[in-house]
């Protein structure tokens, strides 16, 4: 190689190291730039990236070179930087474009991008980061908005809201400010709002926190009062807070006033009403507590610090259970306990308070919850305290006394009964001797003198037992026993046990039942009868001639119960009409006079009365001097859940059959056309004689007027010669109750007129009714079945063995006769010691016991007998002249299965032989049971 060549290498090497020397230099300027320099093709492939994209983004060089600017570009700038870098290699383009690069984590940067030509095919571009910027603008944009809408709220709020410099001089205030003081905003800009707004009633105390704070540049909170352009007061609460810049130098004061003169105002009135309602509370006597849910005194008025004998300060804050007895602290727990868990009830009761120089003191404390808050929780508890010691020994006064009357209370009932005790037993010996010896064949003079025993005897017992049920009443020791029972026969038993008083005078006696008063009632039996009783006895004592009807009829009938209506209406002497009131008062009669001539206990009436009240019904009477009285009864009862079946005509009978009604007697009538109406029996009032085709099928005649008996005979003989009609003859003023058969298809009544009289004339026409088509769906059981009519007393109870206990003699003869009557053999013992011995050595049927007798009482060896495992079970009856209340429930509860009382009544005595002993009894059928009988297999 020549020199030339040499040389020329040598420069080549040297322009080579110069511009290497100048390529490190430029790569090394490069690096220190803050922007991210790159080279990259038209396809935007990068083929350069200084060091910068590595501090701004986290990529490295290496995985920057050969990857497309725009993978990592947001894919919403792609299409505005490829329009860009189109622009830029035509030289078209703009001097920069904003664009987001993903950086190595994913986040979004925004850079500025700037792009120039590289002469060639490629670009070479900048990326400076504007992310900060973009942050600031933001903000600023935020702050904008934020200024904007507090500022809105500040023009529109109630508040009044001032902004003053660091020295505390209005810069700007609100529109509710302008609206409350009168000022407007350019007016108050640089004064003082102390100076301004101030004036004689204002707190100084405020002035002064106001003044320190705003010196010290620190916040306060006050209230004061200020005062308007024209004078007006008002109070305001401030709530002032300074503005500090971002170096912590306070540049403003923000201050939101609020109204609150009605609050003030408020308060003001409160503690006015505060102030009055202590005044009051403290004047009264009675104490008033205000304490916490768990019993803390928060207020005392001045009577309750005088009677717990403290003051104020003591008493504010301490327990209520302090000043209550150990015995009474369990009511005041109990409560606290509940209000606490909820209840908001009204509390009432009595405690002891204690104190510390007094004994325990009676006050009844009623205790009210105070609920408050936005849930309604409780707050407090207010407690009313009212003296009660005076009460309390009053009522101990009032108890000791009402102990005291019991106790003399208790002691006449006791009397009483010793007195119907010792009344009865003689008395027993008296009415049953006498029905002993009617019945034994005596002259019509002796039967005379003994019928007056027996009716003084019952007279005697009918003011014993009236003044007894009075002495119930008036103790309240009376219950009332409610069972099932039949309506009919109550009310027909009651007309029975009177009617021979009626007879007797000639009295004309109607039970009329309407057809829609079930038979099956619910109620008390006996009370009913008893009043029916009292009623009827009262109607004939002071009837003399005329008649008496009873009438029953439902007002209220419902499913389960009814209310009945049983009126009494008699055409005796009347009452005076300035009587009416008095005469349901005990011992009370129309005739006061000492030359009365009715005689009478005077509680007949007075004991309706009380039964009537202790079932809750009604009782009334009114009444016309010489035309009679009418006393009307509303008695409730339910009815009774089993049907009866009553006796009625076949379907095909019953469109062709009928029933005339013969006679004038109103009441009569309508009574016996109630009675058919039940039977669901057709039935038409015989006006004349009328010829049989012109009124279809004559099944029978009625006749309540005996007189016309002779022509009714004349009138059947004539159109009926071989079925006649049944003839059933009603005579309401004959001189007995009975009633008997005068041929086939005739029966006579005597007496007051009943219900029954239907069933008695089927059973005794028997025939004539069988043939003409009268069914009998349900029969009379054995028990209904009064055996006596059929086979002679002597064979009743024949071989029957019954054991007697009784102690007096007189009472033995005569309950043995009775007995022995109905064909028992009987045994008599003396105490219940002889009887229980008896029952252990012997076998009885049945067993009547004494309850007052020497050695052992009736009770004790009842007892006795109910304890013996090896006795055998025999049905006992009390038999006793105690009538006290309670004393049949005392026997029975011994083990005794019923109770007779003495006097002793046959009726009742044949019933309870019936009762016990119907296994015993000898069953009879009648023959109209018997035909159908045959007529059922026929058919």
């Amino acid at each position: 190689m020549d020199k030339n060549d040499e040389l020329h290498v040598q420069i080549q090497y040297a322009l080579v190291e110069k511009l290497s020397a100048a390529n490190k230099r430029q790569a090394k300027i490069l690096s220190l730039l803050d922007e991210c320099i790159f080279e990259c093709d038209k396809n935007f492939l990068i083929s350069y990236a200084n060091d910068s994209w590595t501090h701004k983004l986290g990529y490295s060089i290496e995985q920057l070179i050969g990857k497309k600017l725009t993978a990592i570009m947001n894919s919403r700038d792609i299409l505005t930087f490829t329009t860009y870098s189109c622009a830029v290699l035509h030289d078209e383009a703009s001097r920069s474009i904003e664009v987001q690069l993903l950086d190595n984590k994913g986040l979004h940067h925004w850079f500025e991008v700037r792009l120039a030509h590289d002469g060639k095919f490629g670009l070479i571009g900048s990326l400076y980061d504007i992310q900060r910027h973009k942050d600031y603008r933001t903000l600023l944009t935020q702050q904008q908005e934020y200024a904007k809408r507090l500022s809105l709220v500040a023009s529109h709020t109630s508040n009044l809201v001032i902004i003053t410099d660091r020295h505390g001089l209005i810069e700007w205030v609100n529109r509710s400010f302008e609206k409350l003081t009168g000022y407007l905003c350019e007016e108050v800009v640089g004064q003082n709002p102390g100076s301004l707004l101030q004036g004689p009633q204002s707190d100084e105390k405020a002035t002064k926190v106001m003044s320190i704070a705003v010196k010290q540049g620190k916040p306060f909170q006050v209230e004061t009062v200020n005062y308007t352009k024209d004078g007006t007061v008002y109070w305001v609460a401030i709530d002032a807070t300074p503005v500090s810049d971002e170096f912590g130098v306070v540049k403003n004061f923000i201050a939101i006033e609020t109204d609150i003169t009605q609050r003030v105002k408020a308060e003001a009135a409160m503690a006015e009403i505060e102030y009055n309602y202590h005044c009051v509370v403290d004047g009264i006597p009675d104490i008033v507590l205000r304490m916490d849910i768990h019993g803390r005194l928060l207020f005392v008025n001045q009577a309750g610090l005088n009677l717990l004998h403290c003051n104020q300060d003591e008493a504010i804050g301490s327990s209520i259970i302090e000043y209550i007895a150990d015995e009474d602290i369990n009511k005041i727990k109990i409560a606290l306990y509940d209000y606490r868990q909820g209840k908001r009830d009204i509390r009432r009761f009595d405690i002891r308070l204690n104190s510390s120089n007094q004994e325990d003191h009676w006050v009844e404390i009623t205790l009210t919850p105070i609920q408050g808050g936005y849930d309604n929780s409780l707050t407090s508890i207010a407690a009313m305290l009212i003296d009660i010691q005076e009460r309390v020994e009053a009522s101990n006064t009032l108890l000791e006394a009402k102990n005291h009357a019991e106790m003399l209370a208790e002691s006449k009932s006791r009397f009483m009964a010793n007195i119907s005790h010792e009344i009865r037993t003689p008395l027993n010996a008296v009415i049953g001797s006498a029905d002993i010896l009617h019945d034994s064949g005596l002259t019509q003079e002796q039967m005379r003198f003994t019928q007056m025993i027996k009716t003084s005897g019952d007279a005697l017992l009918s003011i014993l037992d009236d003044v007894l049920t009075y002495s119930r009443f008036e103790s309240q020791s009376l219950t009332l026993n409610n069972q099932q029972f039949r309506l009919d026969t109550c009310l027909e038993e009651g007309i029975d046990i009177v009617s021979d008083g009626a007879i007797k005078k000639g009295l004309e006696l109607v039970l009329d039942i309407h057809p829609d008063v079930p038979v099956l009632v619910v109620g008390d039996h006996a009370r009913i009868r008893q009043l029916i009783i009292n009623l009827l006895a009262n109607a004939i004592k002071f009837t003399h001639e005329g008649s008496i009807i009873v009438e029953t009829r439902c007002i209220k009938l419902s499913a389960n119960s009814i209310v009945l209506n049983i009126s009494v209406t008699d055409t005796g002497i009347g009452i005076a009409e300035g009587k009416l009131q008095t005469m349901f008062e005990p011992f009370i009669q129309s005739d006061s006079s000492i030359t009365r001539q009715y005689g009478g206990s005077g509680l007949g009436l007075a004991i309706c009365k009380q039964i009537i009240d202790a079932v809750g019904g009604k009782i009334s009477v009114c009444s016309e001097l010489q035309k009679g009285s009418v006393f009307t009864v509303e008695y409730p009862l339910e009815v009774g859940h089993i049907e009866v079946t009553e006796h009625q005509f076949s379907e095909e009978q019953a469109t062709s059959v009928v029933i005339w009604i013969a006679g004038d007697k109103t009441a009569l009538n309508k009574a016996v056309g109630n009675m058919l109406k039940r039977y669901k029996i057709e039935f038409k009032q015989m006006l004349e004689f009328i010829p049989p085709s012109n009124h279809g099928r004559l099944a029978g005649i009625i006749i309540t007027d005996p007189h016309l008996l002779e022509q009714i005979r004349r009138y059947t003989n004539e159109h009926y010669v071989s079925c006649k009609p049944c003839i059933i003859v009603i005579d309401l003023s004959a001189n007995n109750a009975q009633h008997y058969k005068v041929s086939d298809n005739e029966v006579m009544f005597n007496g007051p007129f009943k219900l029954s009289h239907f069933r008695r004339a089927v059973e005794t026409l028997e025939e004539h009714v069988f043939q003409l088509g009268l069914t009998l769906p349900k029969g009379k059981s054995s028990s209904e079945i009064e055996p006596e009519r059929y086979l002679p007393q002597q064979e009743l109870y024949k071989n029957i063995k019954v054991l007697v206990a009784e102690d007096n003699r007189n009472n033995q003869f005569v309950i043995r006769a009775y007995l022995e009557q109905q064909g028992c053999q009987v045994k008599i013992v003396s105490n219940g010691q002889q009887a229980f011995e008896q029952i252990k050595n012997n076998s009885f049927d049945l067993v009547f016991m004494d309850i007052e007798m020497p050695i052992l009482d009736g009770i004790s060896a009842t007892k006795l007998i109910r304890s013996d495992s090896a006795e055998q079970y025999v049905p006992i009856v009390a038999l006793t002249a105690n009538a006290i209340h309670g004393d049949k429930e005392r026997f029975l509860q011994a083990g005794m299965n019923d109770y007779l009382a003495k006097p002793i009544a046959p009726k009742r005595l044949h019933a309870l032989l019936a009762k016990y002993l119907k296994n015993h009894n000898i069953e009879a059928s009648t023959k109209l049971t018997r035909l159908l009988a045959v007529w059922q297999r026929f058919k």
